[in-house]
């Protein structure tokens, strides 16, 4: 049962219609039942594994509150964030750690018998685990009170709506919200329901539209240096509206049962730089990120090489969380370069925008470096999207040849569409930049739909709607699922 089926639909509305009809002392077990059902319809090898990372995490949390001194908060912290990460390590980079020392292993020819594990990687381990550290760092540093209702806690750790992949939330932000009573709210309803469709609309219309695409430039043993360009743009498009579709429909259900999630994602292919892409991109990982690696790392350094050297491990931990293989190693180091050469330049290129005169001109000056930034962002994107290393660096080759870039060779590639279905992305595209345009200018693009006239608004509703059954097609899940 994944978001994108009329069973998951079907299962939701149950919950939803249950959760208003009993009183609010009941309500913590409908969703954790609903919780746990729904991750052992994804994996249910995996419950247990769920289970006794809860059971662990909630006993860690209170021990660190016990602890009389610092350093003794600290050890337990220290203790229970080593024994969720064990866990995380072994399943998801086992293999990869292993497949590395026996390919050196075997270039120095040392002997190495360790043989390959058939290891399964647990559905969202990735992102339960790090909020599971972020509560127990945040009760060390006294941010958080251990939770003592396990209950309540254990939606928490595994609220389905956001399980699968985030947004990842603290616990000071979600679990107060389960304790509160809410009420049915139309306006909840109808903005959830907005969201889930829209949701819908992003993931089967763009996303699974341009999915075999990709695949089929990616797995093909001998692409053109164009594809290579337009299948990596495409792959940039389709990684956005799949990710943001899954944020939208977790934020839709949850609004619907009358919590708020952290939004994901704020038009990130419109930054002006890849720090600013990271503030607009997976934004809950990005903070994360911040306020758990970066920031500690950061404790007490002054000196900007210093700074730059956390900065780049940062990107590391971002590359590595996002998976086990040295093309992610190599994506996260990539952006890590990225923020650093952009930090140490920012003054020679504020110096070269005024020298060639696109200061004079603010508006162009800001496509310039949306542009620049979207561009390097796709290089990365090489990096993620290939198989292996030797694939990613040879993509790479191609995405830089100048040849690849000729207009002729594009229009040539573009013939992986049929014409039918280059019109059909087409204009879903255009009406997905429509409702970015309106939210640029309005912050909200449904509250300036709710503000006009009925007939209007009944009618993008219905668009939405009845392009999701007629034109849409499903996919087999979310990329980030895999994480």
């Amino acid at each position: 049962m994944t978001f994108i089926s009329i069973e998951f639909l079907l299962f939701f509305a149950a919950i939803v219609f249950t959760y208003y009809g009993i009183p609010h002392r009941w309500r913590w077990v409908l969703l954790l039942a609903a919780s746990y059902s729904f991750y052992a319809s994804l994996s249910s090898y995996f419950v247990l594994l769920l289970l006794a990372s809860t059971v662990f995490t909630y006993f860690t949390g209170m021990l660190i509150e016990k602890q009389e001194t610092k350093k003794q908060k600290k050890k337990a912290m220290l203790l229970g964030i080593c024994v969720l990460l064990f866990f995380l390590g072994w399943f998801k980079y086992f293999n990869f750690v292993n497949d590395s020392v026996r390919a050196l292993s075997t270039y120095l020819n040392w002997n190495y018998a360790v043989p390959y594990q058939e290891i399964v990687l647990p559905v969202a381990i990735s992102f339960y685990t790090f909020q599971a550290v972020s509560y127990l760092v945040d009760i060390y540093k006294g941010k958080q009170k251990a939770e003592r209702h396990y209950g309540y806690f254990s939606i928490y750790f595994a609220f389905f709506p956001q399980l699968v992949a985030g947004p990842i939330e603290r616990a000071k932000k979600l679990l107060p919200q389960f304790k509160v009573e809410q009420t049915l709210n139309y306006e909840n309803l109808s903005y959830g329901m907005k969201r889930i469709a829209w949701g819908f609309f992003k993931k089967t219309l763009i996303a699974d539209r341009l999915a075999p695409i990709v695949a089929g430039v990616y797995d093909s043993p001998d692409p053109t240096g164009s594809q290579i360009v337009l299948a990596t743009i495409l792959f940039s498009i389709q990684l956005y509206a799949d990710f943001s579709a899954l944020s939208d429909i977790a934020i839709g259900c949850t609004r619907m049962l009358g919590i708020k999630l952290t939004e994901n994602f704020k038009q990130p292919h419109f930054a002006v730089s890849i720090g600013d892409f990271w503030n607009r991109w997976h934004i809950t990982l990005s903070n994360w990120l911040r306020d758990y690696i970066f920031v500690p790392l950061c404790k007490g350094k002054k000196k900007r090489s210093e700074i730059y050297v956390a900065i780049v491990i940062t990107f590391l931990v971002s590359g590595i969380w996002h998976g086990a293989a040295w093309t992610f190693v190599l994506w996260g180091l990539i952006h890590g370069f990225y923020r650093v050469f952009g930090d140490h330049t920012k003054h020679a290129r504020g110096r070269m925008a005024s020298f060639i005169r696109l200061d004079k001109s603010p508006s162009l000056h800001k496509w310039v470096k949306i542009a620049i930034t979207f561009l390097l962002v796709c290089f990365s994107r090489v990096f993620f999207r290939s198989d292996s290393v030797a694939a990613a660096f040879e993509n790479a080759r191609l995405f830089l040849t100048f040849s690849s870039w000729k207009p002729s060779g594009i229009v040539e590639a573009a013939e992986m569409f049929s014409l039918l279905d280059l019109v059909i992305f087409g204009f879903f595209f255009v009406i997905m930049q429509v409702f970015h345009y309106i939210e640029r200018k309005n912050a909200s693009t449904w509250t300036w739909l709710s503000q006009r006239p009925a007939f209007a608004r009944v009618a993008v509703y219905i668009l939405i709607v009845v392009s999701i059954l007629v034109f849409g097609v499903s996919g087999e899940g979310f990329i980030y699922g895999g994480f």
